[in-house]
């Protein structure tokens, strides 16, 4: 997934450093689209590409390069030592691995992603490293609830700090 993101940022980059050019190169949909909607386009995506002002800076970027491994390398070595802490013989490449899995059993849509991203490392933790089953769904269920939980407490946290309410947040009174 490093490299995926890694690519993400540099494409961003090379956007960001002219985006006239993208307006320009868009506007020739005129030959296919209705000019209003070929029009519509290139402005879309000229200001879209502005957006991406900030990494227009070589040095913004090689950070955000930077800090884009470091994320992506804690979030395997979680995936690893949660697999070691349940006996599970992986190596530590193999979290980078069951990163796959993972992806997508986030993607299936359940409330905070539960069952679907039990169901990727009990499959992934089974298929690819031999881990009993009950091993994997415990291992799963803790792996969740330190990836998931923090990052909800704080949240919480921020509403609360915020004085915002959860049911005026459904209602989407966030003002």
């Amino acid at each position: 997934m490093a490299p995926v993101a890694d690519g993400a940022l540099l494409l961003m980059f090379f956007i960001a450093g002219h985006p006239e050019r993208l307006h320009e190169w868009l506007l020739k949909a005129e030959r296919i689209l209705p000019a209003r909607a070929a029009a519509a386009l290139a402005k879309l995506a000229q200001t879209f590409a502005e957006g991406f002002a900030v990494v227009r800076r070589p040095e913004r970027l090689v950070a955000a390069l930077a800090w884009s491994m470091v994320l992506w390398v804690t979030i395997a070595g979680g995936i690893w030592a949660v697999a070691v802490a349940f006996g599970i013989a992986m190596p530590f490449t193999g979290g980078w691995l069951m990163l796959a899995p993972l992806v997508v059993g986030v993607a299936v849509p359940t409330p905070g992603g539960v069952g679907g991203f039990h169901e990727a490392f009990r499959l992934g933790a089974t298929s690819f490293f031999g881990a009993d089953n009950d091993t994997a769904v415990g291992a799963a269920i803790v792996l969740h609830a330190i990836s998931v939980g923090p990052v909800a407490l704080a949240g919480l946290l921020f509403i609360v700090q915020d004085g915002l309410k959860l049911g005026g947040i459904a209602r989407g009174d966030i003002g």
